[in-house]
Parts: C-alpha cells; sequence; structure tokens
C-alpha cells in the first residue's frame, strides 16, 4: 500500500485548480552505496554522512559514490532523455516517486505523489565517465536562451558574424544536474561537473549558463539543472553528439 505525503497536510490548499502535467521524480543508476533510494542526490544524501544509523557513509562515499537519481525535476517526462551514471555493474536503472505536477521546483517538500505506469527505454554509452546526470528536456521545457537554433535562426548568426570576420560555432542545448546541501552548493557542483566533463574552466561555464543558458531549481535544498549550450565539437569528442542533434532536430 502506498501512502502519499499530502496526508501529512503541513498546509491545506483545497480547491486549488492546476494542470496535469506528470513526470518521474526518480529516474537514475544504483548507487554504489547501500542507501534509501530516497537519499541518493547530493541534498538529502548530505544528512547520511556519520549519521547515527546504518544508512550512514563517509564524506567520500556522499562525493563518490551517488548518482543522484532522485533529482525530482518536472522537466524528467515523455519524450525527456537522461544519460545517468553508472557506478555498479549492470547499472542497476531505476524509476519512481511518480508527480502529478510541479512548478519549476520542489520547494514544499513533495509535491502531488501518485502512482503510475512508466515505459522506459534503455541503452549504453560506452567509456564516457559522468559525475552526475545529463538531462535532455523536452525542447519546450528548455529556458529561453538554451533553446537549440533553428535553421533561419542559424542563419542569421552566420550572416551577422561574418560581418565582423567571426566564424560562429555549432553549439546543442545541455542540462547538467548539480546537487548539494544548498542551492549555492547545488549549482557550484553543477558548475564543476559542467567544467570537467566539456574540459572547461567553472569561469567558462559561468559565462555560457549566464548568456545562453540557465540555472533551475529542481528541488530545495540542493538540486539545480544547469543548462548551457555546449560547441557540437565537444559533444562529439564525448560520444553524445548524435543523441543530441537527433533529440533536438539541429540544423547542423
Amino acid at each position: 500500500k502506498q501512502v502519499p505525503i499530502l496526508i501529512f497536510a503541513r498546509a491545506d490548499v483545497v480547491g486549488v485548480p492546476s494542470r496535469i502535467r506528470p513526470f518521474l521524480g526518480q529516474l537514475g543508476t544504483v548507487p554504489a552505496v547501500d542507501i534509501p533510494d530516497s537519499h541518493n542526490a547530493g541534498d538529502f544524501g548530505y544528512f547520511l554522512i556519520d549519521a547515527p544509523h546504518p544508512y550512514r557513509i563517509t564524506k567520500e562515499e556522499y562525493e563518490t559514490k551517488l548518482t543522484d537519481g532522485h533529482m525530482d525535476v518536472d522537466s524528467v517526462r515523455e519524450g525527456a532523455i537522461i544519460i545517468a551514471p553508472v557506478k555498479v555493474k549492470g547499472g542497476g536503472v531505476y524509476a519512481g516517486d511518480a508527480h502529478a505536477m510541479q512548478g519549476d521546483g520542489e520547494v514544499a517538500g513533495h509535491t502531488t505523489d501518485v502512482t503510475a505506469r512508466s515505459v522506459v527505454e534503455v541503452s549504453v554509452i560506452k567509456g564516457l565517465n559522468l559525475d552526475g546526470p545529463i538531462v535532455l528536456p523536452p525542447e519546450e521545457d528548455l529556458p529561453p536562451l538554451a533553446r537549440p537554433w533553428r535553421e533561419d535562426e542559424w542563419e542569421n548568426v552566420i550572416h551577422l558574424a561574418r560581418r565582423f570576420d567571426i566564424e560562429p560555432e555549432p553549439v546543442a542545448p545541455v542540462q547538467i544536474i548539480g546537487s548539494g546541501p544548498t542551492i549555492n552548493d547545488a549549482a557550484q557542483r553543477g558548475f564543476e561537473r559542467a567544467a570537467k566533463l566539456f574540459g572547461m574552466s567553472v569561469e567558462e561555464v559561468k559565462n555560457r549558463v549566464t548568456i545562453s543558458g540557465a540555472v533551475e531549481i529542481g528541488r530545495l535544498p540542493g538540486i539545480v539543472q544547469v543548462s548551457m549550450q555546449v560547441p557540437i565539437r565537444i559533444l562529439e569528442r564525448l560520444g553524445i553528439d548524435e543523441i543530441v542533434v537527433k533529440h533536438y532536430k539541429l540544423p547542423f
């Protein structure tokens, strides 16, 4: 029997209308340490460090063995692609924590939890070493500045760039999940994960996020989506360019 968290009635809001927009709060891979699935994330997992119970973990385990499978990111819905880190043999893909809807951030400690039946297609990308998940949400879920370029737009970019003798670099939208005990920690970890994965400095990542991306709240106290436009040549090096280009129907 499943009992929704809403029965705790933290704040009654009877009669408030909203829209159905179902998604999965958990979709990822098994961590390399024995913990509850609810704590497989950098915010809730932080409370397990040196905890006085059997699920206690060390700070090193916290930093290296979690996979951030419990994201509560509202764009993990029909049409999304998740590229998850693998830290146990076989990967251990799991799904759950379905929600009927959620705004940009689970800020109340819960949302409208429901039961659901989900269909997930799984494939393997060999040789890709990730510290945390990559999310490729449906195009309409991307923040405005991170949305993919369309052919007519890109022609305008090329025309403008050539006036200044610049060659524009083809780019594609990617979201990196950042997590930590606070939102600030989560954002910083997202920047650091992106920098390591894409071979950039943290400062370059921050600039790219500022002018062609966004930082969005997944959950309080500490899950964020770091969106940015990433050069196609870097995605080619990682072996995920075809996935991203096909997903967003890019003109390159």
